[in-house]
């Protein structure tokens, strides 16, 4: 096309000049080094029909070519107040852009939108009128309208057809810069990049300011939008350095990436879980399966349909789970049921299907285990999960051998197989999961049968698959699979960390420190790294949200010794299963790592992410050499990837400060008795030991290890064999340690029960523990709590909880082995033999640790949470300004 364009009127004729109050769409055409494209672009404005009143702004961005101003000036004489020129030094695409806009607000009062036209682009001669109509039919909220692309100069004819999705957005920009954009935007302080982006993807980077100020696009449909394809373009620069373009994209809008915000899009726009229960008439779509939508069965199939049909166009859930309903329930009443969604969907990477077993655990421990033996069938799983895609192969032939074989002893697809095994009654095994699976498969493939035939959308769907979008973002900030937990309004999330759950002392810490953050309206999420058996009970269920474990990811690999002043090292970070653990936790706005030395490698990952993190430390450990090391001198070489450092003592809070963790970073959260008792029971214990004679009362409770010191109980039992002296022992061996004949006294198995808690701290007179290194036992708590003198080793911080001769006594640890053996049997005659004195340090204990409160001991940590993660109340409202350069 010739530079010059021909002429629109008479000679000598006058031209009326429009009103520029008349404008309704500016159109904004940066121009550089094209002045042969230019005319085109205008002329094919100029021949826009039924579209109202328009006006075109031509910003010369310094082109090094005059024939650019000289082709505009032409146009603009030709059309007076329907093309503009203006003229700046080069700055840039999105400079000239921004000028054109501002421009336009000042010089059309009524203009209602802009259109942003790229010099070598053209439009059909209905587009205008087109985008006019649905910007009028469209509500406040639609921002833009982003069309079809069809190319000249290449042969693509793109669809960027279906429901407008930020999620997908995030990860592919499929709005083409040549969009009708609401005046209100502009109006808002919205402007293209001119520094971060300036490189490129800057129209990707201006679409997500919009819909972080709350606007969504729309898609303009057949509309006539002509892209112009060449080889060599400003894309093509733009995509040589996507990566880099990319990373300078996410940290401009990192709150749209955070994994909160995905959850909450993910749920919204893209629901990961097709859930069936047997005898419910209705299909679950859900991220988490507490909070569902409904739709009926044949509405789920025409969708998983037309996902299958236009995968960039329609979404459909990744994976549906078929499950009796008993199962399912629970599954939700014991916590487990995002963790085994999560299972499945790592699972469904490398087989066709999932099926879980549920099976009566014989003791109170849960498991939780991938079977590996020999392939068995899948008639009687209570669950059965797969992939959408898996599920419509299935229905292209109902009766192929692979399905067929699903009710067979060896199924033909790849199966992994989950055993669950729980504490107290569970639902007996059923055939209902597979013949609900097998229902579907046979009406999902009639349905496919009766479309058979339909042409295949002409255009060329080139965006990835909407049922991927939600796992491509979450990818893009080193996630895998997320635990499907969607935020709740006015809620905040903490997750807590350990490498095993035994309700021992540390596990009785987390249990009551979790039952005070749920009080204060908190979620609570328990994560274990590394076991996938834990002792579990109403308790666990109660205390917690969700309850997640895992192994096999990488967490066991740990460098023992060598690490920082030689303590353990986790290398899990480097793992490849590193990002499905992320995911288990990121959905968090706070993590507690406690003594998960593995997860040590996830405390800086997790804080780029935006979670708080915290350690927790209960003890300094001793080797077999009596050499301190263990948890704390672990968390010391990650110290800086921490928000804070609970400690339980003020032993713990000096070693701390002492090995150069900061000092304001030290939070100390004092242990309180390990489970709330009955004032009644309390009350009787306390009256009971004021008239109390006979056989002195002497209880050890605890795991029977080197630790808790055994070999010297063993010892003390054997020299206070006797009428004076009743003796019970409570606990089992836990390593191999505790393999230790007691004389004289038959070992009681664990009691976890309050009440019988209760009663056995009742009944002792004295509570020995000869341990050789502790923290802050919660069994001396309790004991006290029930007016029981207590006789320990002055090791870890026992003292700040037993006053030796006023509470109770105290034997130095570091006397040597005969001479702590020795003091402890003296200790148990002495007191034998005065009872006056023994319930002198009985009283004055019960009284101190009967107003211990857990609350109130974690006043410190609470404030420093509320002031990291701010209650609900306080949060500030979504980004609706335009995201700073």
């Amino acid at each position: 096309m010739p530079d010059t364009p021909p002429a629109t009127a008479t000679a000598g004729a006058a031209v009326p000049v429009q009103d520029p109050a008349q404008v309704a769409i500016a159109v904004v055409i940066p121009a550089w080094n094209q002045p042969g494209l230019l005319p085109e672009a205008l002329a094919s404005l100029l021949a826009q029909e039924a579209a109202p009143p328009l006006a075109a702004v031509v910003v010369d961005d310094g082109c090094p070519s005059p024939a650019t101003a000289a082709v505009a000036l032409q146009f603009a004489a030709a059309h007076p107040g329907r093309v503009f020129l203006l003229r700046q030094r080069n700055q840039g695409l999105s400079a000239a852009r921004n000028t054109g806009i501002d421009f336009a607000l000042a010089a059309f009062p009524n203009c209602r939108a802009l259109f942003f036209l790229d010099a070598d682009n053209r439009l059909l001669p209905r587009f205008l009128a087109r985008a006019w109509a649905a910007l009028q039919d469209a509500p406040p909220e639609t921002g833009w309208f982003y069309p079809d692309i069809d190319e000249f100069g290449g042969q693509q004819n793109a669809t960027c057809a279906g429901e407008f999705s930020l999620l997908h957005l995030l990860v592919q920009n499929y709005c083409e810069a040549g969009s009708l954009v609401r005046r209100e935007v502009f109006e808002r302080g919205l402007r293209f990049d001119t520094t971060v982006m300036r490189a490129g993807f800057e129209d990707w980077d201006f679409w997500l300011q919009c819909a972080r100020a709350g606007f969504r696009g729309r898609h303009l449909p057949e509309a006539g939008f002509l892209y112009r394809r060449r080889p060599e373009s400003m894309l093509a620069a733009a995509e040589r350095q996507r990566d880099h373009l990319l990373r300078l994209l996410r940290e401009r809008h990192a709150p749209l990436l955070r994994p909160r915000s995905l959850a909450a899009l993910e749920a919204a726009e893209a629901p990961r879980f097709a859930l069936f229960e047997v005898d419910r008439a209705c299909v679950q779509l859900c991220l988490d399966p507490d909070r569902a939508e409904t739709v009926e069965p044949p509405a789920f199939r025409r969708r998983l349909l037309q996902a299958a049909r236009a995968p960039g166009a329609a979404h459909a859930p990744a994976l549906c789970a078929f499950a009796e309903a008993e199962a399912l329930d629970l599954l939700r009443r014991q916590r487990l049921l995002p963790m085994l969604l999560w299972w499945a969907e790592r699972l469904l990477r490398e087989h066709d299907l999932v099926a879980l077993e549920i099976a009566a655990a014989e003791t109170d421990e849960l498991s939780f285990e991938l079977l590996r033996g020999p392939a068995e069938g899948i008639a009687r799983a209570a669950l059965l999960l797969l992939g959408g895609g898996r599920l419509l192969r299935f229905a292209e032939d109902p009766v192929s051998p692979e399905v067929v074989s699903l009710d067979g002893e060896v199924p033909l697809p790849r199966v992994a197989r989950l055993r669950l095994a729980l504490p107290g009654p569970v639902p007996a095994a059923g055939t209902g999961a597979l013949r609900l699976l097998q229902a579907e498969v046979a009406a999902l493939g009639r349905l496919r049968a009766a479309g058979e035939g339909l042409p295949a959308p002409w255009r060329t769907d080139w965006r990835g698959p909407r049922s991927g979008m939600a796992g491509a973002a979450r990818a893009a900030i080193g996630l895998g699979a997320t635990l499907p937990v969607l935020p709740r309004p006015g809620r905040r999330d903490i997750g807590f960390m350990l490498p095993l759950f035994a309700f021992a002392g540390v596990e009785k810490v987390v249990l009551n420190q979790s039952r005070v953050l749920r009080a204060r309206g908190w979620r609570t999420h328990l994560v274990i790294a590394g076991a996938l058996r834990m002792q579990h009970g109403a308790d666990t269920a109660e205390a917690f949200d969700s309850i997640t474990l895992f192994a096999g990811l990488g967490e066991d690999d740990i460098a023992w010794a060598g690490g920082y002043f030689d303590a353990a090292m986790s290398r899990f970070g480097q793992a490849p299963g590193v990002a499905d653990a992320l995911g288990a936790l990121a959905g968090c706005d706070a993590v507690i790592n406690t003594h998960s030395i593995a997860c040590h490698a996830l405390a800086a990952p997790l804080r780029r992410l935006g979670v708080k993190v915290f350690g927790a430390l209960h003890l300094v450990e001793r080797t077999a050499w009596d050499e301190p090391l263990g948890n704390p001198h672990a968390l010391a070489a990650y110290e800086h990837a921490y928000d804070g450092v609970l400690v339980i003592s003020d032993a713990l809070r000096r070693w701390c400060i002492g090995h150069a963790v900061p000092r304001d970073k030290v939070l100390l959260v004092r242990n309180a008795p390990g489970y709330p008792a009955d004032p009644r029971r309390v009350a009787e214990a306390l009256a009971a030991r004021a008239t109390r004679e006979g056989a002195l009362r002497v209880l050890f409770l605890g795991r029977l290890d080197a630790q808790k010191g055994i070999d010297r109980l063993a010892a003390i039992l054997a020299a206070t064999q006797g009428p004076e002296v009743a003796w019970r022992v409570v606990g089992r061996a836990v390593l191999a340690d505790g393999a230790r004949a007691l004389p004289g006294v038959a070992v009681e198995p664990p009691v976890q029960d309050p009440a019988a808690l209760d009663a056995l701290y009742a009944w002792a007179d004295l509570l020995v523990l000869p341990s050789r290194f502790e923290g802050v036992p919660l069994v001396i708590l309790e004991a006290q709590r029930m007016g029981c003198a207590v006789a320990a080793t002055d090791v870890g911080a026992v003292r700040e909880i037993l006053a030796d001769g006023e509470e109770g006594v105290l034997v130095p640890g570091d006397l040597p082995e005969e001479a702590i053996i020795t003091r402890f049997v003296e200790t148990i005659r002495r007191l034998a033999a005065d009872r006056a004195a023994l319930r002198a340090l009985g009283a004055r204990a019960a009284a101190r640790a009967g107003a211990l409160d857990w609350e109130e001991n974690m006043r410190e940590f609470l404030s420093r949470l509320d002031a990291l993660v701010p209650p609900p109340a306080a949060e500030t409202p979504p980004v609706s300004a335009p995201v700073a350069a």
